[in-house]
């Protein structure tokens, strides 16, 4: 998504926007994107994700704004003071862990290293690895299996391939006639890139969802995309 913000003072001239100015530049410096606007405190348009004003209208815009984000600065030239608002939008940039359209179903049987490149593209075509990631879930796969059980297979990269990562993310690729995996049937492919402590609760979360093989066999015959998206991403919904 690209976060909509607006800076905003008492008459919408002065001092929101050189806010706006300066706001513009860390983010560049930052290479994120935004939408970066500047108004006065009583003209200031009704949808906004981020709000920044002089801390005095803090309580005002929190009030006037619930559903927005509001940062109250003690002045706008100290570009120290927006570092709260650029980490911010880094998070909100950042791609969900799960999207919908990452869920391939009725995929063609293909061998363990092409299934393995496709979930990589995939995870690349999304945001989440630059492209040498790729090499490290091949890697993984030829020097320790990645096949995990109950038919699942989830290729990830190497510990030294993790600098490659860009944000956490899973794809999840549905094989109805399964894969020949190092001798193993596999018939769903979780593709996976985790950052930190990211790794071990995706890992975990898989396993809750898909512990038992009948929990996999449902979702091979049903290929309910609404249906597994809502199972993988149930605990960040909670």
């Amino acid at each position: 998504m690209i976060p909509k913000i607006i800076v905003v003072c008492d008459a919408g001239m002065g001092s929101s926007a050189l806010g706006a100015s300066l706001l513009k530049k860390e983010l560049k410096k930052n290479g994120l994107v935004a939408e970066v606007t500047n108004a006065s405190i009583d003209s200031i348009e009704p949808i906004a994700d981020v709000i920044v004003t002089h801390h005095s209208f803090e309580e005002r815009m929190r009030k006037q704004y619930p559903k927005a984000i509001v940062f109250g600065l003690n002045d706008f030239i100290a570009t120290d003071n927006y570092r709260k608002v650029i980490e911010k939008v880094k998070e909100m940039s950042k791609p969900e862990v799960l999207l919908k359209e990452n869920i391939k179903t009725n995929c063609v049987s293909v061998d363990s290293d092409t299934a393995i490149r496709l979930a990589g593209q995939n995870l690349l075509e999304s945001g989440y690895v630059e492209a040498a990631y790729i090499e490290g879930m091949l890697e993984r796969d030829h020097s320790l299996s990645v096949f995990m059980g109950n038919a699942i297979a989830l290729p990830h990269g190497e510990y030294e391939y993790k600098k490659f990562i860009k944000s956490s993310g899973i794809v999840v690729h549905i094989y109805p006639q399964g894969i020949d995996w190092h001798g193993e049937l596999v018939n769903l492919v979780i593709g996976l890139a985790g950052i930190g402590e990211d790794h071990m609760m995706i890992l975990s979360n898989i396993a809750t969802v898909f512990g038992e093989e009948e929990d996999v066999r449902k979702a091979v015959s049903t290929q309910n995309i609404d249906e597994i998206y809502t199972l993988l991403t149930q605990e960040d919904n909670s």
